[in-house]
């Protein structure tokens, strides 16, 4: 049989370039030590390297962070080594002053000397790493402590809030804690929405809690004479974790004065609504939404909620209240209307899984409340006898314009009312039962009070003054700091009432102030105070020192990984050199011996007859 000359020349060359790839694939695995270069080349193992790089990216990344950490730690404990030195320092000065031989003189100089520690120890924890404030828990804007006042009203304050004002550290702004992912599994809580303080590594500290906050019990008192008619005075009031201003002027008689403070504190520290007499508007809350309570429309022939009633009588704009019985349960229930029977429906569902549990019930659209197995029904009646509440709703292009109870309208009606019947509204989402008395004064006062008592929009917790002109907080807790809180406005005098200090810097404040006013005997005691807070710093560094030691564990854990991971992948990607160049060796002598066969195969030319 005879084979074409184009064929055999054909099959040569195809085989002569399978032979020279394979020669040069190999000679490039030698020279670049890997076994692929595309994922084309090897799919599964290509996936497996996939897997490895991105394992080692992310510890890295760990890596990373750990010298973060390590960087903040190091230099937080420096910071509060350094407050020890300088708390150590300030305790031998206050000892000093205490001493029964000093003349005033020396005292003034003794009070500067624990004046500048006290700033020195807050330029300390006031340090910044990595564009974080150590000390200041959640706030890395602005530094965390600041000596707030002059002269002998100097204070400390705490992301703002006066250090005294509560004994509770995480009762100020910003007082949770920044994490950073070390490896060990980082989840976020499902309760609280915040890491998990168990699947990270802190990095930043509360400073109230390393320093010590709040006191064993303080007030203040206002010089109730000292105030001048009609003259406006600035006051910065601190009380649990709470800070504000607050304007107020002063009045003919003392009486007078207490009520315009009163209202001022009211203002600023009142967090739930109360109803205005003369208005029907809600103060102390940014937006009033006020719907009427109805009773739900139920068939005498099905007992089943009419839902397209609903619909077509005012639909979401009312709120309605339902006794269910379902399982041996009775409950009410609260639910708003809709503008739909769908909406009606889901509105429902949610008011009852909220108060039976959830994903027990479900509601039909002919108004019947089922169970989830299909096998009972839930037996409905009105609990209540409500009467229409006469709303005068907002409008809607007038920002500032509020929805209201017309408290004359609702007077009106509550005197031709029968007995049992209940006036009640739905505001922003809460029910407010209205009790209604011989006047809208006192339909509002009681309203009001009912509200308070209920904690419905949250339990007001504000201060108040006495007549005395001592300021009383509503918590025994918590603690009244005070100031004038601008040197250009009106001063008012006032005296701090009982207590000592239990943060260490405010602590050596207080005892500047009471070298100034000759108070030895108090200074000692203070010394006494200052040596004993010193726990909370004690405890605070020992952490800092067991923290660091579980970095240079975590450093040295993912290291070990490291390692592991650059193994395997080396055996995954990395060329196997013996084997390789042994390989490259035989596709070598192929390719040249396909050379030396080319001269029998390749025809000749007029080029081979030149020389």
């Amino acid at each position: 049989m005879r084979i074409a000359g184009d064929t055999i020349r054909r099959n040569y060359l195809s085989r002569y370039e399978t032979n020279y790839t394979d020669k040069y694939s190999s000679e490039k695995k030698i020279y670049s030590g890997r076994n692929f270069d595309r994922a084309s080349e090897n799919p599964i193992d290509a996936a497996r390297a996939l897997r490895v790089r991105k394992s080692m990216s992310e510890v890295e990344s760990y890596q990373d962070n750990l010298k973060t950490a390590d960087s903040i730690y190091t230099n937080a404990e420096s910071s509060l080594m350094k407050l020890s030195e300088i708390l150590q320092l300030s305790y031998e000065k206050m000892v000093e002053g205490a001493h029964g031989t000093r003349n005033q003189d020396d005292l003034n100089i003794i009070a500067m000397s624990l004046d500048n520690y006290a700033e020195e120890m807050v330029q300390s924890l006031n340090i910044d790493i990595a564009d974080r404030k150590v000390f200041g828990g959640l706030n890395n804007e602005t530094p965390a402590f600041k000596i707030e006042g002059s002269g002998n009203s100097k204070y400390v304050t705490y992301n703002g809030v006066a250090v005294n004002s509560t004994n509770d550290h995480e009762a100020f702004p910003y007082s949770g804690t920044s994490y950073v992912d070390i490896g060990i599994g980082m989840v976020t809580n499902s309760n609280s929405d915040r890491i998990d303080d168990q699947s990270a590594f802190p990095i930043t500290f509360n400073g109230a809690e390393c320093t010590g906050c709040g006191m064993t019990s303080k007030t203040a008192s206002v010089d109730l004479m000292s105030l001048v008619k009609d003259y406006d005075y600035n006051m910065s009031i601190s009380m649990g974790g709470r800070s504000r201003l607050i304007r107020f002027s002063g009045g003919a008689n003392p009486e007078e004065s207490v009520k315009n403070i009163n209202e001022a504190l009211k203002n600023a520290f009142q967090e739930t609504a109360e109803i205005d007499p003369e208005t029907g508007k809600l103060d102390f809350i940014d937006y009033n939404d006020i719907q009427v309570y109805k009773n739900a429309p139920i068939s005498d022939e099905t007992g089943a909620i009419d839902f397209n009633s609903i619909v077509q009588n005012g639909g979401a704009d009312n709120y309605y209240s339902l006794v269910v019985n379902m399982n041996g349960k009775t409950k009410y229930v609260d639910f708003q209307g809709g503008d739909t029977v769908t909406d009606c429906m889901r509105n429902l569902t949610q008011s009852l899984n909220e108060q039976f549990g959830q994903d027990k019930f479900f509601v039909q659209a002919d108004g019947k409340i089922q169970n989830k197995t299909g096998k009972s029904y839930a037996e409905v009646s009105n609990g209540y006898n409500f009467a229409d509440v006469p709303i005068t709703q907002r409008d809607p292009a007038d920002e500032d314009s509020q929805d209201a109870i017309d408290m004359d309208a609702l007077q009106a009606a509550a005197s031709s009312a029968e007995d049992g019947t209940t006036f009640a509204v739905n505001i922003n989402g809460k029910r407010v039962v209205m009790s209604i008395g011989d006047t809208k004064e006192d339909t509002a006062s009681a309203t009001n009070k009912g509200i308070a008592v209920s904690g419905v929009f949250g339990v007001p917790e504000v201060p108040y003054l006495t007549e005395t002109g001592t300021i009383v907080s509503p918590n025994k807790d918590y603690m009244i700091v005070i100031d004038n809180a601008d040197p250009n406005s009106a001063q008012f005098d006032f005296t701090e009432v009982d207590g000592y200090a239990n943060n260490i810097m405010q602590l050596i404040l207080d005892s500047a102030k009471l070298l100034r006013e000759g108070d030895q005997d108090m200074v000692a005691r203070y010394a006494d105070l200052l040596y004993a807070s010193q726990s909370n710093l004690s405890i605070a560094i020992a952490d800092l020192g067991t923290n660091s030691k579980f970095i240079e564990f975590s450093q040295d854990r993912l290291e070990d990984v490291l390692i592991n991971l650059k193994s395997k992948q080396n055996d995954i990607e990395s060329t196997d050199l013996p084997s390789e160049i042994t390989r490259w060796k035989v596709l070598e002598s192929v390719y040249n011996a396909s050379l030396q066969m080319g001269s029998s195969v390749l025809s000749q030319t007029i080029f081979n007859y030149i020389n």
